[in-house]
């Protein structure tokens, strides 16, 4: 078994973290409150499931919920883009690294 710091997926998920770290600092501050903190807190919840699924022996409810916090990144990065708070490239680059971890997430669950 790999240390979870080398796998591929976990690099993804450390790049998202920093790109969402980055995406925020521009947002209204009362929005880097409340959705800014949950999309820091959910991309370190990506981390921290990769971790678990990696040291588990059954994995899939870890990339169950790992995909469910992409799924949440995804839905708030798309409400900031709506209302003009991150650029769609910023949005669009977010969604290439959620892409990416979702797509190892699903192909390690198989």
């Amino acid at each position: 078994m790999a240390l979870h710091t080398e796998l591929s997926i976990h690099k993804s998920a450390e790049e998202l973290l920093g790109l969402t770290l980055l995406l925020i600092r521009n947002i209204p501050r009362d929005l880097k409150q409340l959705v800014g903190a949950k999309i820091r807190d959910e991309a370190l919840q990506v981390l921290v499931l990769i971790g678990r699924a990696n040291m588990s022996r059954d994995k899939r409810p870890h990339l169950n919920q790992l995909i469910e916090s992409i799924w949440m990144i995804n839905y708030l990065m798309r409400s900031l883009t709506d209302m003009g708070h991150i650029t769609p490239a910023q949005h669009a680059e977010a969604m290439r690294a959620t892409a990416s971890i979702s797509r190892q997430a699903n192909a390690w669950k198989r």
